[in-house]
């Protein structure tokens, strides 16, 4: 896959870094002035690219900001609630493209994804915008949000370049003990005792284990049933999976499979990259000190030269923040 040369100078990279850091946090945190309340008109293309890895047809929707350009340009993997971040980035001047993650329409695409298949799909987008001539090709960043952003962690730890990137609300540990604070969060907002809590607790890791500990999915999908149809315990609604018996089918895929497996982190030590670590204050699901304290070791293992961390207790008018490098 093609790669522009890293930039030459280091005082640039950090000086980009810089002004994109002071871009985002302009659009995150709103403010009294969006890309349409001021009049700077946009326009909005449907483009599409390919994974060159698998040849995987990729759909997205590319934000142009007035001009022509060279605009920097910003690659944005969010699911959801992400049009006021893009209206703001658009009018201060950047290009976004917002691709369709996998299994969009239908969802199977994406079960039988690998979390290395998604992190191409966003190199894969970074490549879609150097070849765009409105767009600067020396000023790149990624965007990842929640279950996005593993895919965008990936592709910086494996491109040549040192793109920014920026990280909203990303997974703070392991990927089963994220299923397990997920899972008893739930079930403890139902009213479940602690005698209930903790069944539940051993049967999501009886879940992971099995899902870590098999190479098959044939025998993921095996053992699984077998553990299922044996247990009185059954996991709470949660709408990342179904509440039937197609449990089976999402666990013992290979989305599932690297969800598990993935450790944030060691990925985040990994970095090269200027990076931004943004998360809310108030998910019930997140010990925020022990949160804060895995990512402020992972950054600290990094190569990157601009890592910073900052936890915010509500995104709005009035927002608290602590800001930690």
């Amino acid at each position: 896959m093609p790669r522009i040369a890293p930039f030459t100078a280091a005082a640039r990279r950090r000086s980009q870094a810089l002004l994109f850091v002071c871009a985002l946090a302009r659009a995150w945190f709103p403010g009294p002035v969006s890309a349409q309340a001021s009049g700077a008109p946009y326009r909005t293309e449907q483009v599409s690219y390919r994974n060159a890895q698998d040849s995987t047809y990729l759909p997205a929707v590319l934000t142009l900001p007035r001009g022509r350009g060279p605009h920097p340009g910003v690659v944005l993997l969010s699911i959801a609630g992400a049009d006021p971040l893009i209206d703001r980035l658009v009018g201060l001047g950047y290009m976004v493209l917002r691709p369709e993650r996998r299994g969009f329409v239908a969802v199977e695409p994406l079960l039988q994804a690998t979390y290395y298949d998604l992190a191409q799909d966003a190199l894969a987008g970074l490549d879609y915008l150097r070849s765009r001539p409105e767009v600067d090709a020396r000023a790149l960043s990624l965007i990842g949000q929640a279950d996005d952003a593993p895919a965008a962690m990936l592709a910086s730890v494996a491109s040549l370049d040192s793109i920014p990137l920026i990280l909203v609300a990303p997974p703070g540990f392991p990927g089963r003990e994220v299923f397990r604070l997920e899972q008893h969060g739930l079930a403890q907002r139902r009213g479940d005792r602690p005698q209930a809590l903790d069944a539940l607790d051993r049967l999501v890791d009886q879940i992971s284990s099995i899902v870590l500990s098999e190479s098959s999915a044939y025998l993921r999908s095996y053992r699984l049933g077998a553990l299922m149809a044996a247990s009185d315990v059954r996991l709470p609604y949660n709408a990342a999976f179904p509440d039937d018996e197609g449990q089976i089918h999402f666990f013992s895929s290979p989305l599932w499979h690297d969800r598990l497996a993935f450790d944030p982190e060691q990925l985040l030590a990994r970095l090269h990259a200027p990076v931004l670590v943004l998360i809310g204050m108030d998910d019930p699901d997140t010990p925020l000190d022990a949160y804060m304290a895995a990512v402020r070791r992972g950054l600290a293992r990094s190569q990157s030269q601009d890592a910073t961390r900052c936890a915010s207790y509500r995104i709005g008018p009035g927002t608290r923040s602590r800001r930690r490098p």
